[in-house]
């Protein structure tokens, strides 16, 4: 069957594959009827792109040591590090050594949850640094395990905190797929927080650095709006 109104109120798309509501304007949601297998879709817009809006309600500051503080790197391995609280909304997670005079190489496992409650793990040595962050958003860490170190580890510490890039619970294909994000200050009224100056997306991680313009602070809430794919 080719494209075509099959009557006042909708068509079938060929390349979409689903039916859709007439619409005028191709930017606004449009109503999808069930497909031939008899699902009915979400809502879209007018490229078959879910629209998500996710608020993130009075979150925390980047904090270095909030999810473990001053974990002993002296024990036998592994070492199941000691969580002392989990991320507040999904979002990557800090590390620093706070003293490495023994340690020369390590290997420690992130293992967890993102925000669309897939199991994510990460694996970070030597070579990623004494300091960073991870790649992934983590929604819950299941645990954190060193399972491998050269030299004695005597004195060494280690902290684990939250990092400035939320995860997003939908999948995005391109960076361009948020399109909006709205920040309410803790002690100010919403402004338009979106572009390049103050946040940065990432498509291969699903997520939304909100540090590039500025940082955190406590109480801080943010609406983002994006596509979905």
């Amino acid at each position: 069957m080719s494209s075509g109104w099959l009557s006042p109120w909708a068509i079938w798309d060929n390349n979409l594959q689903k039916w859709i509501w007439k619409a005028g304007d191709p930017l606004i949601p449009t109503w999808e009827f069930p497909g031939r297998d008899g699902v009915v879709p979400l809502v879209t817009n007018s490229d078959g792109k879910m629209i998500n809006v996710e608020h993130l309600q009075s979150i925390l500051a980047e904090a270095t040591d909030v999810v473990v503080n001053g974990e002993d790197l002296s024990a036998a391995l592994p070492i199941t590090f000691t969580l002392v609280a989990q991320p507040d909304v999904p979002r990557t997670i800090s590390w620093v050594f706070i003293a490495h005079a023994q340690i020369t190489a390590y290997t420690i496992t992130f293992l967890g949850v993102n925000a669309k409650g897939e199991t994510i793990t990460e694996v970070i040595t030597e070579a990623d640094g004494w300091t960073g962050e991870t790649s992934n958003a983590f929604a819950t860490i299941t645990s954190i395990i060193m399972s491998a170190r050269t030299g004695t580890g005597a004195l060494d510490t280690m902290d684990v905190g939250i990092g400035g890039n939320v995860g997003l619970a939908g999948h995005i294909s391109a960076v361009a797929d948020v399109f909006k994000v709205v920040k309410s200050a803790a002690a100010g009224l919403a402004t338009d927080y979106s572009g390049a100056g103050n946040v940065t997306a990432e498509a291969t991680y699903d997520t939304v650095d909100l540090v590039t313009g500025a940082a955190i602070v406590a109480g801080d809430k943010f609406t983002i709006y994006y596509k979905a794919s």
